[in-house]
């Protein structure tokens, strides 16, 4: 049978295969099979369909058949993203002449607001009074890569541990880790002195384990530490800081809101990340940016007032008209330059609008 005429869900699980065999996180794996489910399910519940039949009706009827069962929205273009992705390599392998997907529009998706803890909770997270308990010094590493390094809960756990340093992710002379992050690209992150601290605490306890001889670094009572371990670890940690419902990827955007809005490049960041585009980072950016541009109005308040002279000037020759009295002549008007806020120098401050950080977690 030639490849166009083969079934679509049989095409669709060679190309998975395919995909799992270039190195596809499993996460990754799970959520296009997932979409790839939905749709034959959705378009040929037979499974007869033939590959070289799908066209873009298919996907349409798809598409709305999710937004029946009252699918999130970026559930939907999850989904979509990765049958388009799929679709993609049936055209390249010669099962279908073009994507359907080629002329649509993926579907619109309402970009979550990112909360993240802010400088004061991170304060409070990285007491190290907070963790003299038994598993203290494990903890208190792990949420110091976590925030200060920017790891993905899969590139942490995936760490490994050995007395060769051929086959050791750590280099403690040299201050830096390797990590292995998505589609299992390699890259180095450096360890601070902070880090180093808490990181050869822990390993000396980790020699006391029964479990000290397995290659993961992370480790537990159980063996090595999977996400949910990271999750619960991460959110017990939190509520003992007064940060509520904190997660892992929380402390992520935490770390690219600091880097960008400390002049690290965005360049920097991506490689430190693990960003192969710019287009997450940009979600990532977008907060820090905002930040940015407000302190750069506050430290030049007083200069970017265009109205402060006039409004001050008009008002003073009114009174000279006026003389205070009634009618319009004698609307008292403020004047701005001679406003003043406790605890500030910019008289500007009094009239620009108050921030509001939506990027703090809890309290």
């Amino acid at each position: 049978m030639s490849r166009a005429g083969q079934q679509l869900a049989y095409a669709l699980n060679e190309e998975l295969g395919r995909r799992a065999i270039e190195g596809l996180s499993p996460h990754s794996l799970r959520a296009m099979r997932d979409a790839a489910d939905s749709f034959v399910l959705s378009v040929a519940p037979s499974r007869s369909l033939p590959t070289s039949s799908v066209t873009s009706a298919h996907i349409v009827r798809w598409i709305e058949g999710m937004r029946a069962k009252s699918l999130a929205p970026s559930t939907l273009l999850v989904r979509y993203r990765y049958l388009s992705v799929l679709m993609r390599g049936l055209v390249a392998v010669g099962a279908l002449p073009e994507s359907p997907m080629k002329d649509l529009r993926a579907p619109r998706a309402r970009a979550p607001i990112i909360e993240f803890p802010d400088d004061a909770a991170l304060e409070r997270l990285l007491n190290p009074l907070r963790y003299q308990d038994l598993n203290g010094a494990r903890d208190l590493a792990i949420i110091w890569f976590l925030a200060a390094a920017g790891l993905r809960r899969a590139e942490l756990i995936g760490m490994r541990h050995s007395a060769d340093s051929s086959l050791s992710d750590l280099d403690l002379v040299g201050a830096r880790a390797r990590v292995l992050g998505k589609g299992r690209r390699e890259r180095q992150i450096p360890l601070m002195a902070g880090m180093l601290s808490m990181l050869e605490t822990y390993l000396e306890l980790r020699t006391r384990s029964s479990h000290r001889r397995h290659s993961a670094l992370w480790l537990g009572q159980r063996g090595p530490l999977t996400t949910s371990s990271v999750n619960a670890i991460v959110a017990a940690r939190g509520r003992m800081a007064g940060i509520t419902h904190l997660h892992p990827h929380a402390l992520r955007h935490a770390w690219a809101h600091r880097m960008l809005s400390s002049g690290v490049g965005e360049g920097d960041v991506m490689v430190l990340g693990g960003w192969s585009n710019r287009a997450m980072l940009s979600r990532y950016g977008a907060y820090a940016a905002s930040e940015r541009a407000f302190a750069a109005v506050e430290a030049r308040a007083a200069a970017l007032e265009p109205w402060g002279r006039s409004v001050s000037t008009t008002t003073s020759a009114g009174r000279q008209r006026g003389g205070g009295g009634g009618g319009s002549q004698g609307i008292s008007v403020t004047h701005v330059a001679d406003r003043r806020v406790e605890g500030s120098d910019s008289s500007a401050s009094a009239i620009l609008p108050t921030r509001r950080r939506t990027g703090s977690v809890g309290a």
